[in-house]
């Protein structure tokens, strides 16, 4: 694993635009989740209603199980022929997934999801899930830093006012 502390110094320009954390990330946002005794098709409405490419999938004690996304529907449900309106996620669903800490940087979050090739990344604290972000995110946010780092934010919003 390369050194991610002199990456996060180099992103942030010294010590003066630290990287954001998960916790401040997802802290204003409404958490989607489902549970393991729902239907495939269930998961499929809140993801769908909802823009999501995942949820994770938690306990009644918000522990979490594992993840379900729309590639393990189409791979383990409808590849398999299995009815949506008939599979619990419990049986599609990956388990035992990565997941991150509230404390995590986006340059932790971005090498534990390239390292397990993911792209939404659950955030629990002592068990519990707290919320979940998506590689989409995490890409924002490190694309903001380098062009704030560069000049570019400031120079941008400029232009973009005058014109």
């Amino acid at each position: 694993m390369p050194d991610l502390a002199k990456l996060e110094r180099a992103l942030s320009g010294g010590s003066m635009n630290k990287p954001k954390t998960m916790a401040q990330i997802i802290r204003k946002r409404r958490f989607h989740f489902v549970s393991p005794d729902e239907t495939a098709r269930k998961a499929c409405k809140v993801m769908n209603n909802r823009k999501l490419g995942a949820v994770p999938v938690v306990d009644a004690d918000n522990n979490l199980l594992g993840m379900i996304s729309e590639r393990d529907i189409v791979r383990r449900c409808i590849g398999e022929r299995r009815r949506t309106a008939l599979t619990p996620i419990s049986e599609v669903m990956t388990q035992n997934p990565v997941f991150g800490d509230p404390d995590d940087t986006v340059i932790i979050a971005m090498a534990k999801m390239m390292q397990n090739h993911i792209r939404h990344l659950p955030i629990v604290k002592d068990g519990k899930v707290l919320g979940c972000i998506s590689i989409r995110e995490v890409i924002n946010e490190l694309s903001y830093m380098a062009m704030k780092n560069l000049g570019m934010v400031e120079t941008g919003l400029k232009e973009l006012e005058t014109a």
